[in-house]
């Protein structure tokens, strides 16, 4: 009933809704939050290195 091929590099889904959202816009809204996380993970680490690299200074800069 079910065929399942892995793919290399990809990944398929199905979205689904209440008809409330789109699909798309909800898909959309998923990606704009993956962003924002990634972008925090990523200030995140060069919080650490800057921390590791310029020690109390680095934490005064940031207001801690």
């Amino acid at each position: 009933l079910v065929e399942i091929n892995a793919k290399q590099d990809s990944f398929i889904f199905t979205v689904e809704s209440t008809g409330a959202v789109k699909a798309s816009q909800l898909l959309q809204n998923a990606i704009e939050i993956l962003k924002q996380k990634l972008d925090a993970v990523r200030l995140s680490e060069d919080t650490v290195e800057a921390d590791d690299q310029f020690g109390e200074l680095g934490a005064h800069m940031r207001g801690g």
